[in-house]
């Protein structure tokens, strides 16, 4: 008799876990054919809304951190143009797109500064892309990217040029 009061708890456990796996297998199951294209965060920030911490006319960093529709834009500064829930419409120095939060860094930039920056985009935004070398295209990518507020004496005349020859 001993064993078999013995082996009692040890079935109820061996229940218990079953259910939960059970239960644990129908979740993932059911998620998997209702939202094969959404992601488990997004699931996650649509129960619990975190307010976009994005200022339209803010200067920022993107930054990839797992996302693949950014690649060759690691580093590069922006412009919020828009804000929306999870994402902002921000203007990069080759036209606007949409970026999640996450994506975002603050460059920490003063008023000043953030007004260069700013002039510095509306320059390169008047410049045609489909007409240019590669090799300027990529000049222009590399102004997309720097770490400072202001072009150097030699940039400001290399896009000069490459604006009245555009």
């Amino acid at each position: 008799m001993t064993n078999s009061i013995n082996n009692l708890p040890q079935v109820n456990k061996n229940k218990k876990k079953e259910n939960r796996n059970n239960i644990i297998n129908k979740t993932v199951k059911n998620r998997t054919n209702k939202n094969k294209k959404r992601s488990i965060v997004d699931e996650i920030r649509e129960r619990r809304p975190v307010p976009n911490p994005w200022r339209v006319g803010e200067v920022a960093q993107i930054i990839i951190k797992r996302n693949p529709d950014l690649k060759g834009r690691n580093g590069q500064w922006c412009i919020i143009e828009e804000v929306l829930n999870f994402s902002c419409l921000v203007k990069t120095w080759d036209g606007i797109i949409q970026v999640k939060i996450e994506n975002l860094k603050d460059v920490y930039y003063s008023s000043q500064q953030q007004q260069e920056i700013k002039k510095i985009s509306a320059r390169l935004a008047q410049i045609t892309q489909n007409q240019l070398e590669d090799s300027v295209k990529k000049f222009l990518e590399e102004l997309g990217k720097i770490n400072r507020p202001f072009l150097t004496t030699l940039e400001d005349k290399i896009l000069t040029l490459i604006e009245t020859k555009s």
